[in-house]
């Protein structure tokens, strides 16, 4: 493959690239990739304004123009456009024709800057509301997808009655196959941080029209959080999707699709550099799970219900936090949410996945102001040390006045079997015995109750025969997600009330005493 000079300036002898070598990424700026397939008509009726949003980015953003094969002369129409405008920050990566998918992976993969996203050229997504999804994005990190199909939207040229229905039938498809729960994967607008898109692409093939939901389940099942926003979007009638043709194709890719977002939940084991509760196998299993599956997301509703009243204003630190897919999860403003993890591997995935600010530490020694805590969590955490004393004296002396512990551990020790012992629990907790270790320093309960009830009968039949560790991370299918949706939020509403006596898990809240 040829190589562009690099000392080159950006003429129209440096806009073409040819497969070259992924750059480096930066701290600024945005990639904008613009899939072209026989657009030497519809492009120069939009190109202004695509190029006057990229000069409205922060410096180092850069217009990815990508042509698909082409045969109408869209290539030449490109080179022309930029060579009329040599300030622009942009260039031209001509491919074979193989789909839009491929198209649109082909110019993500050279993107060099801290956000990428990609647009279609008809800008059936106005480029004022792609700019909401960049600040998402920016933000809060995750893959930020536009969507026609929420309360938000705002449908300002329908597409006929039949690619209507066709549509939404092929999504009732993908939600109750693959992606559960996203109500719009095919909108032409989706942006991430770049370190998240190169995450997403190591597991993508789809080259045709399929790649928006083999993007949306390999990110699902990586645990990167997918967010949807409502956008306004207009039809354009030489829309390039042809309704029977592509959608059967698309229907067709759904179960290869599965397999790939399945493979991509088991990842090699990390390695880390010290303080882990798990082993680094057990760490990354459940790191690849940590917001895709029910029980995760179960957890994050019990939690979130147990410091409802916690004084606002300071932080909630979850120590212990694993990857943070919970942590994210939690209410609470993600700017002050802090994830502490021994296992550095696990740290790097907050980040990067989570866009959460996590910090290398040990349970008993967290580099954090004294008082500076709303909420201190302590999740699956204390059942792992043989003496949890020193990390829930840290967990007070990093609570403000006021401030909520919040305590969750495998209950019943009648339900210890070798799944604990692969996991490096100590222990199982009674109610008595959790309560004598809080109070032991420092901390008075104001709430307890034993959670996931409906697992227990569930569980303690699978555990009396179990002879291999299981994690039970393959449990999962969307006829389980939806009944664990419903069981969640009806054990929420028991718990408000009661204290629950039975259940795999024991949840308390607790303040201290001083």
């Amino acid at each position: 493959m040829n190589q562009p000079d690099p000392t080159l300036e950006r003429t129209e002898a440096a806009h073409e690239l040819d497969g070259q070598a992924r750059a480096p990424l930066t701290d600024l700026g945005l990639t904008l990739v613009v899939p072209l397939f026989n657009e030497a008509r519809r492009l120069p009726v939009s190109f202004e304004r695509i190029a006057a949003f990229i000069g409205s980015q922060p410096e180092g953003s850069e217009l990815l123009l990508v042509d698909d094969g082409s045969a109408d002369g869209t290539a030449d129409a490109v080179a022309e456009l930029l060579g009329d405008r040599p300030g622009l920050s942009a260039r031209l990566l001509r491919r074979p024709h193989l789909g839009k998918g491929a198209t649109v992976r082909a110019g993500l993969e050279q993107a060099s800057t801290a956000l990428a996203g990609f647009c279609d050229v008809d800008l059936a997504t106005p480029l004022e509301d792609f700019s909401g999804l960049v600040a998402v994005a920016g933000g809060e990190g995750g893959l930020v997808i536009g969507s026609r199909d929420l309360r938000s939207s705002r449908i300002v040229r329908h597409e006929s009655s039949v690619r209507e229905t066709l549509g939404r039938a092929y999504n009732r498809a993908i939600r109750g196959l693959v992606v559960g729960g996203v109500a719009d994967t095919q909108c032409g607008a989706k942006v991430a941080p770049t370190a998240i898109w190169r995450q997403i692409l190591a597991h993508c093939r789809e080259d045709g029209f399929a790649w928006d939901v083999e993007a949306l389940a390999v990110a699902r099942a990586l645990g990167i959080p997918v967010s949807e926003i409502g956008v306004t979007w207009a039809h354009d009638d030489d829309s390039r999707v042809r309704v029977l043709q592509d959608g059967a194709a698309m229907l067709s890719s759904l179960p290869r699709i599965r397999r790939r977002a399945r493979a991509a939940r088991i990842r090699p084991g990390a390695s880390a550099t010290g303080g882990g509760v798990f082993d680094d196998r057990n760490a990354a299993d459940l790191a690849a799970s940590d917001t895709q599956h029910w029980w995760f997301r179960s957890k994050a509703e019990f939690v979130s219900s147990a410091f409802e009243g916690a004084p606002a204003g300071g932080y909630l630190v979850d120590i212990g936090a694993g990857s943070g897919g919970v942590t994210a999860m939690l209410r609470w403003p993600r700017e002050l949410k802090v994830a502490v993890d021994g296992n550095e591997q696990l740290v790097r995935d907050a980040r990067e996945r989570h866009a959460l600010e996590a910090v290398a530490a040990d349970v008993a020694d967290v580099p954090l102001p004294d008082g500076s805590a709303s909420i201190v969590c302590l999740l699956d955490v204390i059942e792992h040390l043989t003496d949890p004393g020193p990390a829930l004296r840290e967990a007070g002396r990093l609570l403000r006045p006021g401030g909520t512990l919040v305590v969750t551990v495998p209950a019943h020790p009648s339900l210890w079997s070798v799944t604990d012992e692969a996991l490096g629990h100590a222990r199982r907790y009674s109610r008595a015995t959790l309560l004598k270790e809080l109070e032991a320093t420092g901390f008075e309960s104001t709430s307890l109750t034993h959670v996931f009830s409906w697992l227990f009968l569930p569980v303690w039949l699978k555990r009396r025969r179990d002879t291999q560790p299981q994690l039970g991370l393959d449990v999962s299918s969307p006829a389980i997600e939806r009944i664990a949706v419903v069981l969640t939020r009806l054990e929420r509403g028991l718990i408000s009330r009661v204290s629950l006596p039975v259940g795999t898990s024991l949840l308390c809240s607790a303040v201290s005493r001083a």
